[in-house]
């Protein structure tokens, strides 16, 4: 017997589609579809995982309703999987459905006990109006405002541009019927509408757009300028209260906002880099806990090896609900992977 045999899938076949690394991001490509069925296809849901999912479940589960929904902060080494446990929360949160039909919960191996909770999640989903998710990292190009960066995931996740005031400006077209005239008057023109958002306060053919659907809105096209320019604005920062106005505008438009997840992966990353970083996570975690009626769940990872930081280990106290991974959940994997 050869080495290879001992293994239920033969390590010289075998390739990690991901190549061991996994992000936190919603899929666009058919390259992003692929791993990630092949993420859940292959998620070993045991050890930690499976006590995390569960613990992270049970406790939004109950505290639905309540004052608060304690946030969520997963620790483990370099490699230990964190982005990973997130990154499959995510997408079975709201049981993605990929083209050809299967659903995430359907193509993950999971424990009964975690089925079970994922069950009663979407019997709340239909009383909440729905299940959210978004994710992804904070980055360099979130600057030195964390709301405006929380903001650019949850917009990106549903449909719309990262960007703060392309968003306000697609959600103003959307709340008075004007998005679907503008839009295609737009097209009619020979431009991408995702392109000339980009231009929103000089794009001569988005003004001529507007104007055409709501003449209203300004007597000519240098009036449409300046009131784009006014009226949705590119701040440096913004307010929790304009940031908890965007998320409910985002996510319920129908005046419901749904049972939202919302993941920042390797957070120590970005409070390293950032003196003020640390505080500016702690007020957006306290924001999406204490409002928004515990329908949101706030996640975020970090690595054990920097919990000795003075700024982390401010930030670590304003979140309640802490997940452990360790080399022996990766070894699990591995075995069975």
């Amino acid at each position: 017997m050869k080495n290879r045999d001992v293994f239920l899938k033969d390590p010289l076949e075998h390739r990690l589609v991901n190549q061991g690394v996994a992000e936190v991001v919603e899929p666009a490509s058919e390259q992003e579809l692929r791993t990630l069925r092949y993420e859940l296809e292959t998620f070993v849901c045991e050890g930690q995982y499976a006590r995390g999912l569960e613990g992270i479940l049970s406790a939004y589960l109950t505290n639905i309703g309540r004052e608060e929904q304690p946030a969520v902060w997963v620790s483990g080494f370099f490699g230990s999987g964190k982005s990973h446990l997130v990154k499959m929360l995510r997408f079975l949160w709201t049981d993605f459905h990929f083209p050809d039909g299967a659903t995430a919960r359907g193509l993950a191996d999971l424990p009964n006990e975690i089925g079970a909770l994922l069950s009663e999640l979407s019997t709340q989903g239909k009383r909440l109006g729905g299940l959210h998710a978004a994710g992804g990292k904070l980055g360099a190009r979130a600057g030195d405002s964390v709301r405006l960066a929380l903001l650019g995931i949850v917009f990106r996740s549903a449909g719309l541009p990262e960007d703060y005031a392309e968003a306000r400006f697609v959600l103003f077209l959307k709340r008075n019927e004007l998005y679907d005239p503008v839009r295609q008057a737009v097209e009619r023109a020979g431009r991408r509408f995702d392109r000339e958002l980009n231009h929103l306060y000089v794009s001569p053919v988005l003004a001529r757009a507007l104007l055409e659907a709501n003449p209203g809105f300004a007597a000519n096209e240098q009036g449409a300028h300046a009131l784009l320019k006014a009226q949705f604005s590119r701040p440096s920062d913004i307010s929790d209260v304009d940031m908890a106005t965007a998320i409910e505008e985002a996510l319920g438009g129908d005046g419901k906002l749904p049972g939202t997840l919302i993941v920042l992966d390797e957070v120590q990353q970005y409070v390293e880099t950032l003196p003020h970083a640390a505080y500016g996570v702690q007020e957006v975690a306290e924001v999406c806990a204490k409002r928004f009626g515990s329908r949101i769940l706030f996640v975020a990872t970090g690595q054990s090896a920097l919990v000795g930081t003075e700024k982390l280990q401010k930030l670590l106290a304003r979140f309640r609900l802490p997940i452990s991974l360790s080399d022996a959940d990766v070894d699990t994997v591995v075995r069975k992977v």
